[in-house]
């Protein structure tokens, strides 16, 4: 529930971005405009919205400018999500009735008002490579309300591929500590001519199956976004001759995409135009009131076969997924009542939690006869001196490769379409494992052997662990394995 209901946010805001309203006029000047480029590649970003990225062409593709600016929701940007909901100004600012639910939402490059976010510092870099750190604005405000965080961005090109290196730094003055949402790594808008989605969708990954276009020429799909499940890490947008851009994000599995507005606009259309290509990969985050988060997301010119060899030559996934939590929640969240002790991490998850309160980890992929065996290490108290730790392990089904709705502006609601959705592509039932743990705040190593568990086996996504009690732990490792 708590991905779903972030990534309805974000998608409330990403189909403002597709719209013809309240758009406002940013004209790009060339001493606003700094590049990177070399003999195949060229890459623009704007230091009058922030250092979003407004340019990119491939000499190999034709050398046209693939970025769509016909609002200040789109671009490559970085955008991030948290509450409270709404989100009110230090000095009593409302956001927009409509754009309310998105709560705390600063974006690179402005808001719904049309104030610019402000560039405090540019640094070209070595020739391949520049640096820019921003003051973003709050997207669903008017007034002007600075995001109460910095951005830095890190561009660096490499042969055709451009590398990009995120980081939010907040400082809020509120404490809470928020409950997580999906975070775009960042959003991408295409012209019309780059309307051709392109991903793996299956559960044999990097070896060689046939990939699927999610949404192709008069096929009726595209908008609203599709919503999918890829164990290779990238999504393509490319146009009629099969070239185009290649998003890897290497700790993201779900990707939201498509093309806004339909058949009708597919293959054509300029950078100031509403028909535009779109993909994000979307992951989970607690974004605290001091956190320093750092992502890096890939971007690679050229066809599927020049996306996919890089992808799989710079792929992270380990075949048994370890988590251990030294200085970082390695993306796991919460549920329920559970919250830890806030950031920076120090050596474990400090964690609080309430009776039937969840940890869930990342969607991620790994295959039952590589890791029969579930290690989790940690500290458990409670009154009780005992809990009942429940583990529901997700399959991989037929619902993650089906692409769904996500959001539509048809007069069904979103649930009515969700529940739709649901009933025409189920989702595997979880698997669910149950251990009785010593909670006495002693640290140990809990083995559960996962191949004894009926249904156990093929491919699996993703872990959720509840407890039966009132308590607290100090979680250091969560490993899948073969045990020892």
């Amino acid at each position: 529930m708590i991905m779903r209901n972030c990534i309805y946010f974000l998608l409330v805001m990403l189909s403002f971005s597709c719209s013809q309203q309240n758009k406002p006029d940013v004209p790009v000047v060339e001493s606003s405009m700094r590049y990177l480029e070399n003999d195949r590649i060229k890459l623009g970003i704007d230091l009058r919205i922030g250092g979003a990225v407004t340019y990119l062409s491939d000499s190999d593709n034709g050398g046209k400018n693939m970025i769509n600016s016909a609002d200040w929701g789109r671009q490559i940007q970085m955008s991030y999500y948290s509450g409270p909901w709404p989100y009110i100004g230090p000095n009593g600012e409302k956001p927009v009735e409509s754009w309310a639910g998105l709560g705390w939402n600063p974006i690179q490059s402005g808001d719904a008002g049309g104030n610019r976010s402000k560039v405090i510092e540019f640094e070209s870099r070595g020739g391949n490579a520049m640096f820019v750190r921003c003051v973003p604005m709050q997207w669903p405000h008017t007034a002007g309300v600075p995001g109460d965080c910095e951005f830095e961005c890190l561009y660096t090109l490499e042969d055709n591929v451009i590398i990009m290196e995120a980081t939010i730094v907040n400082k809020r003055t509120d404490k809470t500590q928020y409950r997580a949402c999906g975070q775009e790594m960042p959003a991408v808008y295409t012209n019309g001519a780059w309307y051709n989605l392109v991903t793996y969708l299956g559960d044999q990954p990097f070896s060689g199956q046939p990939v699927t276009r999610v949404v192709t020429a008069n096929d009726g799909k595209g908008w609203p976004w599709v919503h999918f499940y890829t164990p290779e890490n990238w999504v393509a947008l490319l146009d009629d001759s099969g070239k185009g851009i290649g998003v890897f994000q290497p700790g993201v599995m779900n990707f939201n995409g498509g093309f806004h507005p339909g058949d009708t606009y597919k293959g054509g259309g300029g950078e100031k135009d509403g028909q535009t290509g779109h993909i994000a990969p979307v992951g989970i985050q607690i974004l605290d009131h001091n956190i320093r988060w750092t992502y890096k997301t890939y971007f690679i010119l050229g066809t599927v076969g020049d996306i996919r060899d890089y992808a799989g030559k710079h792929r992270q996934t380990a075949s048994c997924p370890e988590w251990t939590f030294r200085d970082s929640r390695q993306d796991w969240y919460y549920g329920g009542d559970a919250s830890d002790a806030g950031w920076p991490v120090k050596d474990a998850l400090d964690v609080r939690f309430g009776k039937n309160s969840a940890i869930i980890g990342p969607v991620t992929f790994w295959k039952a006869s590589d890791a029969p065996v579930l290690e989790v290490e940690g500290a458990f108290e409670s009154a009780s001196r005992e809990i009942t730790l429940t583990v529901e392990i997700q399959p991989v089904g037929k619902s993650d490769f089906t692409d769904w709705l996500n959001w539509s502006e048809g007069s069904q609601s979103v649930e009515a379409e969700k529940q739709q959705k649901e009933a025409e592509f189920p989702a595997t039932p979880a698997l669910v494992f149950r251990e009785t743990i010593t909670a006495d705040g002693v640290n140990r190593v809990y083995r559960m052997n996962l191949a004894a568990l009926p249904g156990y086996k093929n491919a699996l996504k993703s872990l959720k662990l509840s407890f039966s009690e009132d308590g607290s732990a100090r979680i250091k490792r969560i490993k899948l394995g073969a045990g020892t």
